[in-house]
Order: C-alpha cells, then structure tokens, then sequence
C-alpha cells in the first residue's frame, strides 16, 4: 500500500520534508509518498480538506503560517498541542483528525544532541508565533531557570506567557533589558528574508549557544550576526527539522526512525547547493 502525506506551507519550496520522510520510510520498507503543498493563507482550509479526503493520506504537517490555523482545523487536540496552542502535525484516526505538535520535542532533541545545558537555563526566546509557541512548554520541562520572550509586538508575547504562566518552576516574562543568557532561540521566519530580530548586540556574549530554528546551505542571517557579535555557539534548525519529523512519523506508522544518518545526508545535501 502506498501511505500519503504532505506538508503545508507557505513559501515551502525550500522545505526538505519530503526527503527526510523518504529516508525515514526507506528504513522500513514503507511506500510512502510525501508531498508539498503550499496554499494561499485564506485557502488552507480548504486545501486541507480536500487532501486529507483521500483515503490512502496519514495525515500532515503545517509550518509557516499555518500552525495557528491548524490548531482551530483539528477535531482533536493532543496534550503538546494543547499546551503549545499550535499544531504542526495532523494525523488521521477514525474519520477524525487529530492536532499535535512535535517541535519542541525536536528542538529539546536537537539542543541536546549539541550537548547544550538546559537546566538551569537562562533563555531568550525570540517570536511569538507557532514556532514559540511549540518550543516554550519544551523549555519549561526541560527545567530551564527563565524565559524571556521578545517578539515585536509586545501584546503578542504577553498573549503567549497568559497560559502557561503557571506551568512549573520557570521564571516566565516578556524580554525588556535583559542581557545575561546562556541560550537565544531564534523562533521567527526572518532568517528566510536575510534579516536580524531587532535586538542589541550586548546579548550575544562568547559563553551563550545562539541557535536558529531556520536552517539554510549557509549560515542564516541571524547567526551570522550572531557571531559576529561575539557567539561562538551557533547552531541551525536543520536538526530539529528532522527531529520533529521522526517523531511525525512515529506518530503515522508507530516507528520511531534513526534520525542521525538522515541528518548527515541532509546536511551534506544542503552543504554541495
């Protein structure tokens, strides 16, 4: 049988979805087609609903700007997603589709796999988006110290620190001055149009991982500004990519891929563009 599934976005021409999942499925025997698709922002609804009628479609995965659209689509909501406030997973069961999301799974993954500490923590996260909104409660359990959310629009990021301000022992707040971190998270698209968040450069000290949730085959305008500020850690999304992928497709087929050789042949791959 051939399984289905695609991935929503808008731009999604530079997403590598589709071939991390074909790694994955390789390693199973599983036919599997994976597909890119990238309505109108009014159109996602629709859209959504005509791919998933086909019977032979698992489900899904939404990034930019969709997660947030998705997450009023699904008939059900998983606990992360739930928490997250953001969907970047569907799944199908029963005639019913269920929301999730697995990028903070994928970022926790990936920032450890980088042997980054992340208890005790002190974080900045930049956006208030979909991205954010999937990382923030992954932080919060991963027992970082604080949070610090910047995002341009202030009103924004207080509306993301409203429900989980009570989750756990994590110092949550909106970023004003702050410039002691051990960690900045890059979760906006703006590396996608070579620009920097409008912050100052006293907060990228020698001792801070600056890592950005987009991932180029260069280093993105955030983390060249990064290091040239003076970050010697700097670390794109690619690994969290094919993190919160694999655990998609665990969520599809209850297999969880090897995520490493998949990762070496991406980054390969991106590295000869």
């Amino acid at each position: 049988m051939l399984y289905k599934a695609c991935v929503f976005g808008n731009p999604v021409s530079q997403s590598k979805s589709p071939f991390i999942h074909e790694e994955f499925a390789k390693q199973f025997d599983i036919k599997f087609a994976y597909s890119k698709a990238s309505p109108e922002i009014e159109a996602f609804t629709s859209a959504a609903n005509e791919f998933l009628a086909d019977p032979d479609v698992l489900g899904a995965n939404i990034t930019v700007p969709f997660k947030e659209q998705a997450y009023q689509y699904v008939d059900e909501l998983s606990p992360h997603a739930q928490r997250a406030g953001a969907v970047n997973t569907f799944v199908k069961r029963d005639e019913r589709i269920i929301g999730d999301n697995t990028d903070g799974i994928g970022l926790i993954q990936d920032l450890l796999r980088n042997k980054v500490k992340l208890k005790g923590a002190r974080v900045l996260l930049i956006g208030a988006g979909g991205a954010a909104k999937g990382a923030l409660p992954a932080l919060i359990d991963a027992q970082v110290a604080s949070v610090h959310i910047y995002n341009r629009t202030v009103e924004r990021a207080r509306d993301l620190l409203l429900n989980l301000s009570e989750d756990g022992d994590c110092q949550l707040s909106v970023y004003e001055d702050e410039e002691n971190f051990d960690l900045i998270i890059n979760a906006t698209s703006l590396s996608l149009q070579e620009k920097v968040p409008s912050l100052p450069d006293f907060i990228y000290g020698e001792s801070v991982v600056c890592y950005d949730m987009v991932y180029l085959n260069k280093p993105t305008s955030f983390l060249r500004h990064a290091k040239k500020a003076g970050c010697k850690v700097c670390i794109d999304g690619l690994g969290m990519l094919v993190g919160q992928a694999a655990q998609s497709f665990y969520l599809w087929f209850g297999k969880m891929p090897d995520v490493e050789p998949v990762l070496v042949k991406l980054r390969k791959a991106l590295q000869a563009q």
